[in-house]
């Protein structure tokens, strides 16, 4: 009799119904993809916003309340005076965010903090309508300075390239305050007002004061803030929570019908096992490993789901310059936890039915 390993043990008792055990790994692997996009997706979303809050090397952003999303918040242009006159503010910097099909654009006040932090590393300065780009964008582009960028109807002589170290930044244009409001057809409204704290203030206390003088403005200072506040990001996050529940219960009750069927179909070889001296508790590894085994197999095919939404879901229209998926270690370790879990619960009753089963009615069995 030839011999046989654990693995190979399980792995002949899968292949004995192929496309049973096919069907219920994909199953799964829908709940493990779910999970790798959503965690991805959020992670972007947070880097995003630690970007957009910070442009500037500010200390925090003020945003207009209740938008869907904080790059379509719209401030009044006179709101950024009345804000550097408040307690605690060293700074303030008008800014709007304009998105187009091809990259950000961001539109300085020339003189104020972020314009002044803008290091040219290419070409040079840029006066009247000149656009800078960003060394991020200018790849991407195959544009350099002295090239054309073209928005829409218009185009813009490239006069330098630069490099701020905020890579949100680093992968847009940089127009005057002005042009960008005509393009975006927005005269004289802001994105968000940045705003650095004085020296000795503490930008959360300076925030929540600029909420309270300035009712239906939100001072974001924290990346988590951003995504609890942007709707868009919070319906993504709730949303894909409850999906990702609800394939974990379909998941741990497909992996509970296979295994059980399963256990019917070899009642007879169970009893038998039971009869040459497998304990409980061998029997019941065996039918968890199995169950396992599923899982990890719908693992690899479900962070390869989960990577490919993700991505598909961030390149659809515009998201995709302002969201990027971050597939970081522990969103990983979800997917796994994930698989494991449903492997677990799936094999909780295929379990306990074959532990109960006595060798002698087993082997009475057809």
């Amino acid at each position: 009799m030839p011999f046989v390993t654990w693995p190979g043990l399980v792995l002949r008792n899968l292949r004995r119904r192929p496309v049973r055990t096919a069907l219920t790994a994909a199953g799964v692997s829908v709940g493990v993809g779910l999970i790798v996009a959503l965690l991805s997706i959020t992670n972007g979303a947070k880097r995003t916003a630690a970007q957009l809050i910070h442009i500037g090397r500010a200390d925090f952003g003020l945003f207009q309340a209740g938008t869907a999303d904080l790059t379509q918040s719209l401030l009044p242009e006179s709101l950024a005076r009345d804000v550097a006159r408040e307690r605690g503010v060293a700074g303030t910097a008008r800014i709007f965010l304009f998105s187009t099909s091809k990259l950000l654009v961001f539109g300085y006040v020339p003189g104020e903090f972020p314009a002044l932090r803008t290091v040219v590393v290419e070409g040079g300065r840029a006066k009247g309508d000149d656009a800078l780009l960003g060394d991020g964008a200018a790849r991407r582009l195959h544009l350099g300075a002295g090239g054309m960028l073209r928005l829409g109807k218009r185009s813009f002589r490239v006069a330098g390239i630069y490099h701020s170290g905020n890579a949100f930044v680093d992968n847009g244009a940089v127009l005057p305050l002005r042009v960008v409001q005509q393009l975006a057809r927005r005269p004289h409204e802001l994105t968000t007002i940045a705003v650095t704290a004085s020296l000795g203030a503490r930008p959360k206390a300076v925030a929540s004061r600029l909420e309270r003088d300035f009712p239906n403005t939100v001072a974001v200072t924290e990346p988590g803030q951003a995504v609890k506040i942007d709707t868009s990001s919070r319906l993504i996050v709730t949303t894909g929570w409850i999906i990702s529940l609800l394939a974990l219960i379909v998941g741990g009750i497909a992996v509970t019908n296979t295994m059980a069927i399963s256990v019917f179909e070899r009642v007879r070889e169970i009893g038998i096992l039971r009869a040459v001296g497998w304990r409980d508790r061998r029997i019941a590894a065996l039918i968890v490993s199995e169950a396992l085994a599923i899982c990890l197999v719908a693992l690899a095919a479900g962070l390869a789901l989960g990577y490919a939404a993700a991505e598909l879901f961030t390149t659809g229209d515009n998201s995709g310059t302002l969201i990027e998926p971050d597939f970081t270690a522990g969103v990983f370790a979800w997917g796994l936890a994930f698989a494991l879990g449903v492997g677990v619960l799936g094999a909780v009753y295929p379990t306990l039915r074959a532990v109960r089963l006595s060798p002698i009615e087993a082997l009475r069995r057809e």
